[in-house]
């Protein structure tokens, strides 16, 4: 399987929807952030620029997707940083159509956001999650991501890692 990265928002949204629908239809009971009404560019640009959607083709197809922000915008890391944020990339919403599930392709993602950081002069990459979801949580931890905390938000318990690169 050949894989490419591209900026692309449509098909980063459509992976992301599909994926939303997924948990849906699975009862996983998503957050608000993946419900697939919400998977959309009119409530997804409140949050995000158009320039932050990644996608992975593979053999020329959108089988993955990410969100790579250098700024905090859509998560609250300053009750771990306190006073001194701390320069990072912030990765959000990543996921992979699952046609393609079990293919490697978080790695694919991850290893991009490294170089995307590196590019950028940060030597962080966050990332977070409900801290119900055991499985995406193995998987950052099996990339060399590493728990720095669980907090309680409104509606779930979040839990924060980040790796050094």
């Amino acid at each position: 399987m050949k894989t490419s990265i591209v900026q692309n928002m449509d098909q980063a949204i459509a992976v992301m929807h599909g994926v939303g629908k997924w948990m849906e239809e699975s009862g996983m009971n998503p957050s608000k952030w993946w419900k697939p009404e919400n998977l959309n560019q009119e409530f997804l640009l409140q949050y995000i620029k158009p320039e932050e959607f990644y996608v992975a083709l593979a053999d020329g197809e959108p089988a993955a997707a990410e969100i790579l922000q250098t700024s905090q915008d859509a998560q609250d890391w300053q009750n771990i940083d306190k006073e001194k944020l701390r320069p990072a990339l912030y990765i959000h919403w990543l996921c992979v159509d699952r046609k393609f599930a079990g293919k490697g392709l978080p790695k694919v993602m991850i290893d991009f956001a490294k170089r995307f950081a590196n590019e950028k002069g940060l030597n962080l990459l966050r990332v977070d999650t409900s801290a119900d979801e055991t499985k995406l949580r193995k998987v950052y931890e099996d990339l060399g991501f590493k728990l720095v905390a669980e907090e309680q938000e409104d509606y779930r318990k979040t839990a924060f890692y980040q790796m050094e690169i």
